[in-house]
């Protein structure tokens, strides 16, 4: 009876964990479907983003879904800034870590840069400066309709 029982607590446990693993790895891939890097042939507008010394303006952006969108950044602050787009975790680990990132794109004061990208799916993306000081007030959201 203990082993039966033993036998049932395991599998229980391991169906669990796979349907865990499962439903968290489809999250994941579903982010990552939201956007991407686009395309320059491809772009239907562009958005222009001022990033100064504690703020993006604006902080908020609305896209269309399957729309490729050239970004402005435009630093108006006086500190070097930078900018990258994706889910807050990514975000969240790029303040801490400091870590390098494609995507992370760095804007010194006076400087502008462009960045092409497409938005696939409906939903949210962020963006954020991942830089220590900056991060906690210097972010803002792409919503995808």
């Amino acid at each position: 009876m203990y082993k039966l029982l033993l036998i049932f607590l395991f599998s229980t446990f391991a169906l669990f964990s796979y349907t865990t693993f499962a439903e968290t790895n489809q999250s994941n891939n579903d982010e990552a479907l939201i956007s991407k890097p686009g395309d320059p042939s491809e772009v239907s507008r562009t958005i222009k983003l001022i990033l100064l010394d504690n703020m993006f303006l604006p902080p908020e952006v609305i896209v269309s879904k399957g729309e490729t969108i050239k970004l402005i950044l435009n630093n108006l602050g006086n500190n070097t800034h930078h900018f990258l787009i994706g889910s807050t975790d990514d975000l969240k680990k790029a303040a801490k870590m400091r870590q390098k990132n494609k995507n992370l794109i760095r804007v010194n004061p006076g400087e502008q840069k462009e960045l092409i990208w497409q938005f696939g799916k409906a939903g949210v993306v962020h963006f954020a400066c991942p830089i220590k000081d900056h991060f906690n007030t210097m972010r803002g959201r792409i919503i995808v309709e």
